[in-house]
């Protein structure tokens, strides 16, 4: 790594002034210099608490980006304490319109990295430094896939010291206990012992409006948490935990035809869906295979078999009657026309 790559000094910051820079990040075959923004707002000489908000860990979940955006340019006082965000952090694939970075490595597989692997490792271990020297607190926005869609939640791993205090105080009330996965900048973070929320909400190659103001409150309620900004919301309510998670998936191929809608509740064997024929043909009727809320659906009408249509999150702990509203969702929390 060249010494003119970014490596984070919070010494060069002004205190009381958010600054956005276009920083040189790792060229890719040699050729190339690839510059991606970073912004730094540091409060006070005290650095922590310290927040840190990443995006587009996947090049195609340009969501986040827009989420990122509103932050930076929201006109806000920040008490004490360092805000620092990476709007594109796999600038690679958002350049592409693709979800990996150049080497095909998934860098959410690839974390802590090594300063001496492959570029997927090597690339890692240059954001986790970065990020890490300084932050107590990571937030990681993401959205579904290129044809998927996911309503508003939280991923976290809620055995993580100081996640349930964390979680309470946090704007979004549909929290997924989510085991950690292998490689994942929220598995590296925790094993540092700091903790580290996953957004989800959206859909790949997308910028919806709502669900980036829904990530902005997100943030907004864990910096207020913290001291960091006054707020006049009030971010404690009710916490709906989703312990197990399935999807449904096509038992044949054929044009998806949705019935339900973002977040509703279902029961088991409630129709959803219809596969059908080019001709118009009824192929079959797409059931629930048990009570849940839908996370989080497929975009795409065109389905071959086995392909996943439905994100179902269990009820455990809830009766699905006393959650939904009259429409069959969930609190009217899930409102995408606002």
């Amino acid at each position: 790594m060249k010494s003119s790559l970014f490596d984070l000094d919070i010494e060069d910051y002004e205190i009381g002034y958010p600054r956005l820079d276009f920083v040189d990040f790792p060229s890719f075959y040699g050729l190339q210099k690839v510059k991606a923004p970073v912004y730094v707002y540091r409060a006070t000489k005290e650095v922590s608490p310290c927040v840190v908000v990443t995006a587009c860990m996947h090049g195609d979940e340009i969501n986040g980006l827009r989420t990122a955006q509103l932050l930076m340019k929201k006109k806000m006082k920040l008490l004490k304490g360092t805000l620092i965000v990476l709007p594109t952090v796999n600038i690679y694939g958002f350049l592409n319109k693709h979800r990996y970075l150049p080497d095909r490595k998934d860098i959410n597989r690839c974390f802590p990295g090594k300063n001496k692997g492959n570029f997927g490792s090597r690339f890692a271990d240059f954001i986790f430094r970065n990020v890490t020297r300084y932050g107590d607190v990571f937030i990681d926005l993401h959205s579904g896939g290129a044809g998927r869609f996911n309503i508003p939640q939280i991923r976290c791993d809620l055995s993580t010291p100081g996640m349930h205090e964390l979680v309470e105080n946090v704007s979004i009330p549909l929290v997924v206990n989510s085991a950690l996965r292998d490689g994942s900048l929220r598995e590296a973070i925790s094993e540092l012992g700091k903790p580290c929320i996953v957004f989800e909400g959206g859909e790949g190659l997308r910028i919806d409006e709502t669900i980036a103001k829904y990530g902005l409150n997100l943030i907004n309620s864990i910096l207020s948490h913290y001291g960091m900004i006054k707020s006049k919301k009030e971010f404690i309510g009710e916490k709906f935990i989703i312990k197990r998670r399935k999807w449904t998936r096509a038992s044949r191929g054929g044009l998806l035809l949705n019935k339900a809608k973002y977040g509703k509740i279902v029961k088991e064997g409630e129709v959803v869906g219809e596969l059908r024929q080019m001709s118009g043909d009824l192929i079959t009727k797409v059931r629930m295979e048990h009570d849940g809320v839908i996370l989080g659906m497929s975009t795409s009408s065109l389905v071959m078999a086995g392909d996943a249509l439905y994100h179902i999150g269990f009820l455990d702990d809830y009766n699905p009657d006393d959650l939904a509203d009259d429409e069959g969702e969930l609190s009217d929390y899930f409102d995408f026309e606002a």
